[in-house]
Order: C-alpha cells, then structure tokens, then sequence
C-alpha cells in the first residue's frame, strides 16, 4: 500500500495500530484481573431467533440460532453457534440453509480476556496465525454484561473488517447482537434473543 494509500484510508491505519495493540498486550500480559468465574453462568445451550439486515441492499432474513457454551481446558471455553435460514419464517421448506460454526478459547497471560485457542488437527502440520496475510485474530471479553467475541482481518486490498458478536445475559436467556464493520462503514447488523434450555 502506498503512503497516498495509508492517507487515504485512516481507518485502515488506525485499526492495524489497534491490532499492533493487541498484540503487544497479549505477549506482555496485562496486570488487570482473572476471567471472572461469572463465565460459568452463560454456560449452556440456547434456542431463538434472529433477524438479519444488509444495510447495503436494507434486504432482512429471518433466522432461527442454537448457541453452546461449554467449558474447554481449565478456565476457557468452546461457543458453537448453529444458524438456520428460514424461507417465509418456515425450516421445512426448500431453501433453508444450514450453517454451523464453533471456537475455542483460553485466558490471556495475564487473563484480562480470552485468546482464540488454535483447532488441532493431528493430520495437518500447524501454522502460525499470519494477521498480515488474511488470518482472522480473534479475541474474546467477558464482562458483567455477557460474553463478546471479536474478529479482527486485514483484506486482500489493505482495508480492515472488524466482525463483533455479544452475548448479553437475560433473566431467561441472551440478547445477541452482531456487527460487521469494513474500514469503519457497518454492513451487516444480526439482532435477536435465545432462551437457555439446560
């Protein structure tokens, strides 16, 4: 990217700035406090739906979610996440998708928040996390509000997308919120709320 480039897209800069950022934070470890043992009352599974708005094309979709929490190691946790698109409010239709995703996570040195835990793949050779070559950097914060997870990338023509979803506790459940940020402008919005069922 060109100097003209960089003067051209200050958020671009400033967001690899936060990242250098984070980064330094993560390997130096914060003195802040641990992971609050509060993490173990989002634990769970959790039913609801969602509504789902492109603010480019203002078009909206319905979706019905599952989310898992679940402890992973000592003091981490797994979230999977299930979305099911609907077709005129049905799942039974032709055209429903399917998608499930799921990520781990483990304390920070330091434990101010949490560090995406790498998949192990016994079959493949693992590789370093590359920020400058595409690979998300995911970080997660859990406070007294609920649980957010973030999701930093740099893309292929130097701007940046900021992808961030929290989990907010209810009395009988979780409010979700999501956004997807690319160089500073939101494109996409998921709002919603689940019931926890166990």
């Amino acid at each position: 990217m060109s100097d003209a480039d960089r003067r051209r897209r200050p958020g671009a800069v400033a967001a690899l700035g936060s990242l250098l950022l984070v980064g330094l934070f993560v390997a130096a470890g914060p003195a802040a406090a641990q992971p609050k043992s509060a993490l173990k009352d989002l634990m769970g599974v959790y039913l609801g739906r969602v509504t789902v708005r492109d603010l480019d094309t203002q078009k909206t979709e319905e979706r019905d979610i599952d989310v898992e929490v679940r402890p992973f190691e000592r003091n981490g946790f797994r979230i999977r996440w299930t979305n099911v698109t609907l077709v005129d409010g049905r799942r039974n239709v032709p055209g429903v998708k399917r998608r499930v995703s799921e990520l781990a996570f483990r304390p920070a040195r330091g434990g101010a928040f949490y560090v995406e835990a790498p998949q192990v793949d016994v079959f493949v050779e693992r590789e370093e996390t590359t920020p400058m070559g595409g690979d998300p950097v995911r970080w997660a914060v859990n406070d007294a509000a609920g649980l957010h997870v973030y999701s930093f990338t740099i893309l292929d023509d130097g701007r940046y997308e900021l992808q961030s979803y929290s989990r907010r506790r209810t009395a009988g459940g979780i409010d979700l919120r999501y956004e997807r940020v690319v160089d500073g402008r939101t494109l996409r919005t998921i709002e919603g709320a689940a019931v926890k069922i166990e």
